[in-house]
């Protein structure tokens, strides 16, 4: 299996507006320890929630590995 050597997480906040419309609100953090377990990714999503005070719907992780 080839190594990671890359790793962003992205967070997705969803909100309803005044019309009803959902409107997504993404926060987005690279160069993650590519090692991190998804345990690990869930904390850090959770401490980021307290410091901004939002709550996140979705929270992904794009891992990137060289094949070559």
């Amino acid at each position: 299996m080839n190594e990671v050597n890359q790793m962003t997480a992205l967070f997705t906040e969803i909100k309803h507006n005044s019309e009803g419309k959902a409107v997504e609100h993404k926060r987005r953090f690279a160069n993650l320890n590519p090692s991190a377990s998804n345990n690990q990714v869930r904390t850090f999503s959770t401490i980021i929630e307290r410091l901004t005070g939002e709550k996140y719907d979705k929270v992904e992780v794009v891992k990137t590995e060289a094949l070559i």
